[in-house]
């Protein structure tokens, strides 16, 4: 396994080092997908020694992924590791990933988060568990954590579907498609980091459940 770290960033200047310093250790590479910050993301990532693409723009967390996918692809790696670069996924839990890989050969490796309702926020609780039972029903078998974007890929199997999406839908795109496909998938246990109870993703809970619900639903039933 030749894998790198593909971490989408938009304006996460005060947490990218930490998890690039996190992961560094882990993988052989580590990528910080710079999507259009205005806080100096791009400069702190490259002195905290990641490789920076940076996007004048901001197009969205799935745009950006697309980049580093394409990226890791053209550098000859086999596996790709998703997380977030406001610190809300652990690097350290990267080694768990890894083993999973190692040990099932699964294409697809997703973090599953214990989904605990004390220490979640009510929006972000039922939106995640709403989510990963409506995915499980659409793919036909049991997936944990459907909205966690801490995952491995295997590239060979990720990038030989056509993939479209632009924003928080990617990792329900990915999903469906490679189970679609054939691809196995297994999960690992995760830890999520909360600030005074709430997760620090800028995914909008109810909003961007909707949306990913309905786009789920297209690329089941309309081929989008």
């Amino acid at each position: 396994m030749r894998t790198c770290a593909l971490i989408p960033a938009f304006n996460e200047a005060p947490y990218i080092a930490k998890v690039i310093a996190g992961s560094r250790p882990y993988v052989e590479k580590v990528v910080v997908i710079d999507d259009g910050s205005a806080d100096g993301t791009a400069e702190v990532a490259r002195a905290a020694g990641a490789i920076c693409l940076a996007s004048q723009t901001n197009c969205g967390k799935g745009s950006a992924l697309r980049i580093g996918l394409a990226f890791a692809r053209a550098e000859n790696f086999t596996h790709a590791i998703t997380l977030d670069g406001d610190g809300q996924h652990l690097p350290e839990d990267i080694p768990v990933m890894l083993r999973v890989a190692e040990e099932t050969g699964a294409d697809l490796v997703i973090g599953a988060r214990s989904f605990d309702r004390a220490r979640m926020p009510r929006a972000r609780y039922y939106s995640n568990t709403v989510g990963s039972r409506l995915t499980s029903a659409i793919v036909g078998r049991e997936i944990k954590d459907s909205q966690c974007g801490f995952r491995l890929f295997r590239l060979d199997k990720l990038c030989a579907i056509e993939l479209r999406s632009l924003r928080y839908e990617f990792e329900m795109e990915v999903l469906i498609k490679m189970a679609r496909s054939g691809c196995t998938i297994a999960h690992a246990p995760i830890r999520m980091v909360y600030d005074n109870g709430q997760a620090r993703s800028k995914m909008k809970p109810v909003r961007d459940t909707v949306r990913i619900c309905l786009w789920s639903l297209a690329f089941r039933f309309m081929g989008a």
